[in-house]
């Protein structure tokens, strides 16, 4: 057994106007086995902010939380994102969203998972409305939520997680990654410039972020069956607006390494302590 010590680690979870969902996902990573990580939360516009929502509960969590915020101008989730890891110096980057309530050992599994330039991807089962309206935190601490996914939805995520191991390597839209939940070395986050924000407004951010890393030489390793988050039904929990990506747009991103508005094109990247992007990759 490996007696290395875990990886640094930040969980970015982003959120818009979900208080009550925000809640549940922080009391799942509370829970968590160890919880020497860091947390920040990525608010796309929330009115009032996620911070002032959540003041009274946050000096409670055992970990440090980080809030990070920006002016409702509509689906801007890479660029919030973007901005809160240059925040951080985290060897790992852990990714979740508002409404998806991880395991509680969902940080330890991604940590036995890391290696250099790679990045892995864990699945997102959805939970029935009735189930997401009676969730609440007891339920979460006692992990409820992970065993509450009916027989389809399992085989689903077993049946995509075969199909991420059998074109491994070799199907580019290959492992499936879910925006909701995986997570990245942060020096391949880095030397692809991290999120393309050009996909403000729209989806597929994180299908663009695993194209161009698998461009960049990188491996994407299947988590699916290991580090689980649950979405919760959408009647519950609002999410802010965006329309699918035009495929001009996303093909022609098929073909890059390099963010055409990434990291680099945030005040932040410039600021002492910043190694910038990585090395020079192609266009």
């Amino acid at each position: 057994m490996s007696t290395s010590p875990p990886p640094t680690t930040a969980v970015f979870v982003a959120a818009y106007n979900q208080a009550e969902s925000l809640t549940l996902v922080l009391a799942a990573l509370a829970a968590a086995p160890r919880t020497d990580f860091e947390v920040h939360v990525a608010d796309d516009g929330s009115a009032p902010r996620m911070e002032e929502r959540l003041h009274g509960e946050v000096e409670a969590l055992p970990f440090p939380m980080t809030f990070h915020w920006q002016e409702d101008r509509g689906f801007r989730k890479a660029e919030i994102l973007n901005a809160a890891v240059l925040t951080t110096k985290a060897e790992l980057l852990i990714f979740l969203d508002g409404d998806c309530i991880p395991s509680r050992n969902l940080v330890e599994v991604y940590r036995r998972a890391h290696r250099p330039r790679e990045f892995s991807v864990g699945s997102v089962g959805f939970l029935d409305l009735g189930f997401s309206r009676a969730l609440d935190r007891a339920a979460v601490e006692r992990g409820d939520h992970e065993s509450a996914l009916d027989r389809v939805q399992r085989w689903k995520i077993r049946r995509t997680h075969w199909k991420n191991l059998l074109h491994r390597g070799g199907k580019g839209v290959r492992p499936r990654i879910r925006g909701g939940n995986f997570a990245v070395n942060r020096a391949l986050f880095d030397e692809v410039d991290g999120f393309d924000e050009v996909f403000g407004g729209h989806g597929k951010e994180d299908s663009d972020l695993r194209n161009r890393m698998r461009n960049a030489g990188a491996k994407g390793v299947s988590l699916w069956t290991t580090a689980r988050a649950f979405h919760l039904d959408r009647e519950v929990t609002p999410s802010g607006a965006r329309e699918q990506a035009p495929p001009e747009l996303y093909a022609e991103g098929r073909r890059r390494v390099r963010a055409r508005r990434g990291l680099s094109a945030h005040p932040g990247a410039s600021e002492p302590g910043w190694d910038g992007p990585g090395p020079a990759s192609p266009a």
